[in-house]
């Protein structure tokens, strides 16, 4: 499907995204993100929850570091835009039309957000796994 001009509603942006996304896998991040985590010598946290020697699967990603966090975060944005340019270019344009116009609300591309984050919880509790447990 060629993508229109503009969506008006989330149903409308929905069968775009249904019809070109490619999904993505923790594999397609996997080197990035571990190779941050070998390159910060494993302290990826904040400083007192790292010191409380109680790093748990459940709450780790609430104590990531700031750092660690936007590297994670561009990994994972750069993946996506390399499966997906066009979906994410336009995604991103209608969330900044939607804070332009002030109609944030309605949200038309929240199915990539949705995504987007799912994948980042996903792909950093298989971070955990692979290099924590």
């Amino acid at each position: 499907m060629e993508m229109p001009e503009t969506f008006t509603t989330r149903e409308e942006f929905d069968q775009y995204w249904n019809e070109n996304y490619v999904p993505l896998t923790y594999e397609d991040v996997r080197e990035a993100y571990e190779d941050f985590v070998k390159a910060s010598d494993r302290h990826i946290f904040l400083s007192d929850y790292e010191e409380s020697g109680n790093v748990s699967r459940e709450d780790f990603m609430d104590n990531l570091t700031q750092s660690a966090q936007f590297a994670f975060q561009d990994s994972l944005t750069e993946a996506f835009y390399d499966k997906n340019p066009d979906l994410y270019e336009t995604a991103f344009a209608i969330y900044e039309e939607e804070q332009m116009n002030g109609n944030g609300a309605s949200n038309i591309a929240a199915t990539f957000h949705e995504e987007y984050n799912r994948m980042y919880q996903e792909f950093l509790l298989a971070m955990f796994d692979g290099i924590f447990l």
